[in-house]
């Protein structure tokens, strides 16, 4: 599971029937720099929503086989917002540099 930040949404002309109801949202994950406040990010990748993550907001995505795992019948998901995050706490492994932030 990775911390992403939403930067926007997307919108699909023709989607496939097991997309329904849902929000796709455009989100930057987190490298290591991010968590230390270096305005670092990996590619955008594309976050299958369910609980109305807004643009701006930290999330935790869960990607991979674990996505699809919330789904009844097999979904065509490959990332997955599984929580909105309200408070971040961070130490680094030396044991400096800690930082907390609510969002």
């Amino acid at each position: 599971m990775r911390i992403g930040t939403v930067i926007g949404r997307v919108t699909l002309s023709v989607r496939h029937k097991a997309f329904t109801g849902e929000r796709l949202l455009l989100t930057l994950p987190w490298k290591a720099g991010t968590y230390e406040g270096q305005p670092e990010t990996d590619f955008s990748i594309v976050v299958y929503d369910e609980l109305g993550a807004d643009v701006g907001q930290p999330i935790a995505i869960s990607e991979g086989r674990e996505a699809a795992c919330p789904f009844e019948k097999p979904t065509p998901v490959d990332a997955y917002c599984a929580a909105l995050v309200d408070e971040l706490f961070y130490e680094t492994r030396e044991g400096g540099a800690r930082r907390r932030e609510v969002f």
